[in-house]
């Protein structure tokens, strides 16, 4: 027995040696080594770090799809013969449309001895059609304009150090724009051309200071009486004071605006509707500045003791002579276009920064100007219910106040109520499926109103609407 195991461990070594003899011999190539992304979890979930570079990279973005139904509305027509007020007329606007959009950003960081260096881009492109997509004529908002697309900018910066350099979200506006409808306070949806910085003082204390591009905040122009400079800047800062309860910020902005008093002899004088209550143009009669201002609070507040992840947002602002510090153009600044037009229709308001008080527009009696002045509070509220649902819901006042003018048929104070709500569906995380009801109600005074303008019925002194909105929305 013992024999018979003596030759089988003997076998099995040498086979094992021979095997061994006969590898050796064989010709051997290198796998090459493998190259893994690695993840980055120095700022957040999704970074991992670009192969080669010691620099974070975190690729996001969006995909929506949004459905909107209005009601038609009246729409007020000029005529050589005068004003008319007809109802509504079949296919003069548009009750329905959609807006299909794709939004993709780039978040790239590298650790300095100066703190991150961070550079960031988002780019949004957009395909809109009938409500969402529509012309304007004689200040009566008919669609029909068919299918329209659009790419936008809407951040392009480079952060380090304390300092913001080029399009990045604005100094001045931070209420969230996470709501489907146009909102009642300033917002940028396209971003702030802007240089800026930022000094942190411990605490959770921190202070803004910054000049920004004011063609970004898309105040309404002033229409033929003044020339609001598109390339001029505006200087902006805030103070921030973060704590566990949630945060509160103090902001605000100042400029100057231009007019050029300066008209020909032809065309319409400045008013609710083209056409009413002309006055006499003049030559050249100089150009002025005015200053402008506004300042405003914003505040988020946690409210864990509603549902976990409950938050609510408060602003309240004044402005004079800058109307940017109260409504954007993804808001309701301009109503008769825009975002508002879609539920107001017929005549909105499109009021000036500044507004023309008296004077003939001559030589001998050239236009005096005023600011228009204004103030606006608004809130958020989101509500997180059970079973992945949760509700925004939106509150809001805006009152304009035009300098009193002589001139015939200009706006006066202009009061405008919103209110909305969306009930949101999640089956999971960053995947939306929301509708929303929003309500408007604007009333306008007419300064010094023509026999004309009444017997028009007095068309943009009151009108009231509401639109509703279907959103299927997956970010990434």
């Amino acid at each position: 027995m013992k024999l018979v195991k003596s030759l089988l461990l003997g076998s099995v070594a040498g086979f094992a040696a021979v095997a061994g003899a006969s590898a050796a011999d064989l010709p051997s190539k290198k796998a090459a080594p493998a190259s893994y992304v690695k993840i980055c979890d120095a700022y957040g979930a999704g970074f991992f770090y670009i192969p080669g570079t010691d620099t974070c990279l975190r690729v996001g973005g969006y995909v929506r799809a949004e459905y909107q139904y209005t009601p038609a509305k009246r729409i007020v027509t000029l005529s050589a013969a005068g004003f008319t007020n007809p109802a509504q007329v079949s296919g003069s606007m548009d009750t329905s449309g959609m807006e299909m959009r794709g939004r993709v950003e780039l978040d790239a960081r590298t650790q300095t001895a100066w703190g991150t260096a961070r550079t960031f881009i988002r780019l949004r492109m957009t395909n809109n059609s009938g409500i969402r997509s529509f012309t304007e004529t004689n200040n009566a908002t008919i669609a029909n304009a068919g299918s329209a697309q659009s790419t936008t900018l809407e951040a392009a910066s480079v952060q380090w150090a304390g300092f913001t350099f080029g399009l990045a979200p604005s100094n001045y506006g931070f209420m969230p724009g996470i709501m489907y409808s146009s909102t009642p306070w300033t917002g940028f949806p396209n971003g702030q051309k802007q240089i800026a910085y930022t000094a942190t003082f411990g605490g959770g204390l921190s202070a803004t200071v910054a000049i920004e591009d004011k063609g970004e905040w898309n105040t309404p122009s002033a229409k033929t009486y003044n020339n609001t400079p598109a390339n001029g800047y505006q200087f902006t800062a805030n103070i921030r004071y973060d704590q566990p309860w949630g945060w509160a910020i103090v902001h605000g902005t100042i400029g100057n605006n231009s007019y050029n008093n300066s008209y020909t002899t032809t065309g319409a004088a400045p008013g609710p509707l083209a056409g009413i209550g002309a006055v006499g143009f003049g030559a050249l009669n100089g150009s002025s500045t005015k200053s402008e201002y506004a300042i405003g609070a914003t505040a988020m507040f946690n409210l864990p003791m509603l549902a976990p992840g409950d938050k609510l947002y408060l602003t309240a602002n004044y402005a004079n002579g800058w109307l940017g510090g109260l409504m954007s153009s993804g808001g309701l600044n301009n109503l008769s276009n825009a975002s508002g037009g879609r539920i107001l229709a017929g005549i909105g308001r499109v009021d000036s920064a500044i507004t023309v008080t008296g004077g003939l527009g001559t030589l001998a009696s050239p236009f005096t100007i005023g600011n228009t002045t204004g103030w606006n509070v608004g809130g958020l509220l989101i509500h997180n219910w059970s079973g992945n649902w949760r509700s925004q819901a939106t509150a809001g006042y805006i009152e304009i106040n035009p300098s009193t003018t002589t001139l015939a048929n200009q706006w006066g104070k202009g009061r405008m109520f919103e209110v909305s709500h969306a009930l949101i569906f999640s089956p999971v995380k960053d995947f939306d499926i929301g509708l929303e009801l929003q309500y408007i109600n604007l009333k306008s005074n007419i300064q010094n109103a023509n026999a004309a303008f009444v017997a028009a019925g007095s068309p943009g002194a009151s009108e009231s609407g509401w639109t509703s909105k279907l959103r299927i929305e997956r970010n990434f």
